[in-house]
């Protein structure tokens, strides 16, 4: 399990920039220098654990998919299950990344959904 440095200092400098903040009031924000973020950002340093925790916070971002690239959907184990019961854990799944793609209608249910 390996981060590219370039991947994580443009997703720093992404999340930094849709929250509207300048390279200085985040360095502030942190007690580091705006030099040391913008060799964070420039993959030319690597944050320590502590400070890109910090980051993540303050910023509202999640490294996942920078650490788990390779994951491409999570793995539902259905050992033990009938072969109904597999299907119907399927169906649920499909639904609830569709709604994730989209916004949830409040007024359906999930039974309504997988039918």
């Amino acid at each position: 399990m390996s981060v590219d440095i370039r991947e994580l200092g443009q997703a720093i400098r992404s999340a930094r920039m849709r929250r509207g903040i300048t390279q200085e009031a985040l360095a502030e924000m942190l007690d580091i220098t705006p030099i040391h973020l913008k060799n964070i950002e420039g993959s030319r340093r690597k944050p320590s654990v502590p400070l890109l925790f910090q980051m993540m916070e303050i910023l509202d971002f999640s490294v996942d998919a920078l650490v788990f690239q390779t994951r491409q959907d999570p793995v539902i184990h259905t050992g033990g299950l009938t072969e109904a019961e597999a299907e119907a854990v399927a169906r649920l799944v499909d639904v609830m990344r569709r709604r994730n793609l989209r916004p949830a209608d409040p007024e359906r249910s999930y039974k309504e959904e997988l039918e």
